[in-house]
């Protein structure tokens, strides 16, 4: 067992009575917070987000006011408890902006973008970096069927930004980019983005294509074995050089 676990129920045992006091402060609402925090896991793992939401408000609220009945035995117990409560929170009104159609229409997309763009540092933890970088993607997906190329390049390139620990994402979002340039005939910028997506893959064959098309087209296909070799800061350097 932890020292200062025994040090803490020890010191309880010498001051029983002035922990039981303060236990029949706070229990009550901590009773109440808890009956909230359940019911809100319950309705979140149901996919009922929005009433998740509602019953997490009222939990942190309940939690919170037993803090400020500046509880000294309780004290750490209630700081883990609002901490574990303000991640499920954050999770699930992630979760509710992000379900059903909300990333296929306007106005959900805004809605989320603003959610994620007024995070508070403190906030940002409790929200993986890979769950933003999926939901960005979904959304240039969606406006790349809806032939929206303009907004799919913005979001694609949000996710490369976002820089998540998921190698598929981050190479197709690359991919994306390149496609979506070279068929502005942007041959410089989209051979940057192939050589970024097969720094993920070496010996991926579409990829070598879409570079040696770029390079045929800027008129460089003599270089193809350097920019095939190259990190993406040489290619840039490279591009340079030779042109």
């Amino acid at each position: 067992m932890d020292d200062d676990i025994i040090d803490n129920i020890e010191e309880k045992l010498k001051n029983i009575e002035e922990w039981n006091k303060e236990r029949e402060r706070i229990k009550p609402v901590v009773d109440s917070a808890l009956d909230f925090h359940n019911k809100a896991r319950i309705e979140s793992r149901w996919r009922n987000y929005k009433q998740a939401d509602e019953y997490y408000k009222e939990a942190i609220k309940k939690y919170k006011e037993a803090l400020g009945l500046n509880p000294k035995w309780y004290l750490q117990d209630l700081t883990d408890r609002i901490d574990h409560v303000l991640e499920e929170y954050m999770y699930n009104l992630f979760n509710l902006k992000i379900s059903g159609d909300n990333l296929k229409t306007q106005n959900g997309i805004r809605e989320f973008e603003t959610f994620i763009n007024n995070l508070k540092p403190e906030e940002t933890r409790y929200i993986n970096r890979s769950d933003i970088a999926r939901a960005f993607f979904d959304i240039a997906n969606f406006y790349f069927e809806s032939q929206n190329f303009k907004e799919a390049y913005n979001f694609y390139k949000k996710v490369i930004d976002i820089n998540c620990e998921i190698p598929y994402i981050n190479c197709e979002a690359y991919m994306r980019c390149g496609k979506l340039l070279l068929n502005e005939a942007r041959f410089k910028e989209a051979l940057i983005e192939f050589v970024s997506a097969l720094s993920f893959d070496r010996g991926n064959l579409e990829t070598i294509g879409y570079i040696e098309e770029c390079l045929k087209r800027l008129g460089i296909i003599e270089h193809r074995e350097r920019f095939i070799s190259a990190t993406p800061n040489e290619a840039r350097k490279l591009i340079m050089e030779v042109l």
